[in-house]
Formats: C-alpha cells, structure tokens, sequence
C-alpha cells in the first residue's frame, strides 16, 4: 500500500488538528497505521533563567499534557478503526527529530500543519514543516 504507515506531528495548533482529521480519513481509505509524535523543544520550554530543577518539572508537565491530547486522538483512531501509536520526543531540533523519527520508522507520508504553536507563527512561517518538506524522503502533506 502507498500510504501504510502515516506520521501526524501533533503540537495541539488548529493546523495540527486538521492535519490529523486528514490523515485519519487517509488512513481510512488505505488501511494505514497512524503515527502521532508531540515532540518537546528542550531549549524552549521555560525562561533562560530557570535553574535545572525547576526545568525538569516544566519538562515533566509538557510531557504529561501532550501525552493527554495524544491519548485522546488515539481514541478517535481507534474508534474509526485506525490503529495509531503515540510518541513524545525532547529534541533540540524539531523538524529534524520528525525527519529522523519518520525514516526510523519507514513512514510513507506525512501530514502536517504548516504553522505551530509557537509564538512567532505569523513571523516565521512554518520553520518547522519548510524543514521537514526539505528534508524527508517521503512526501509530506502540509495544511493550512
């Protein structure tokens, strides 16, 4: 099948959201397996100057709230009948993590937002999916 195995980079942004009701009805059609990452900026989680201690629970909270919407896109999946796997990744480089991620796994396609949750979303256009457009050697579907 073409699209067996389809990765869903999930940040909670409206575009993540409708990149994943997309690649649900893809899955659908062609009897995929879902993949969801929610991947973590270590670098970006918290103010430069938060000492390690506290850093580490801003991570540990970022960690416990993306595996909650996770877990609920898992259950829509699974009640259309789509199996789906979750993952969340720290990562000092987003786009890249889900470049690796995705030839780990042999991921077929990709489909994506094309702006995230990040402050700067109207100045930076889409960083993260032009990088991952860029770089994946497996089409990448991006919304809008």
């Amino acid at each position: 099948m073409a699209f067996s195995k389809i990765l869903v980079p999930f940040d909670g942004s409206t575009f993540s959201q409708k990149a994943f009701k997309t690649a649900l009805g893809i899955a659908k059609k062609h009897n995929s397996e879902i993949f969801l990452i929610s991947c973590l900026e270590k670098d970006n989680l918290g103010a430069w100057y938060i000492d390690k201690r506290i850093n580490k629970q801003i991570i540990a909270d970022a960690k416990k709230f993306a595996k909650s919407i996770l877990l609920k896109l898992e259950k829509t999946a699974e009640e259309s009948q789509v199996p789906v796997s979750i993952h969340i990744k720290e990562t000092k480089s987003i786009g890249k993590e889900i470049v690796d991620f995705a030839e780990s796994k042999k991921i077929r396609l990709i489909v994506m937002g094309s702006h995230g949750q990040t402050g700067f979303n109207r100045l930076i256009l889409g960083s993260v999916s032009n990088k991952v457009s860029q770089l994946s050697k497996c089409p990448v579907l991006i919304m809008k």
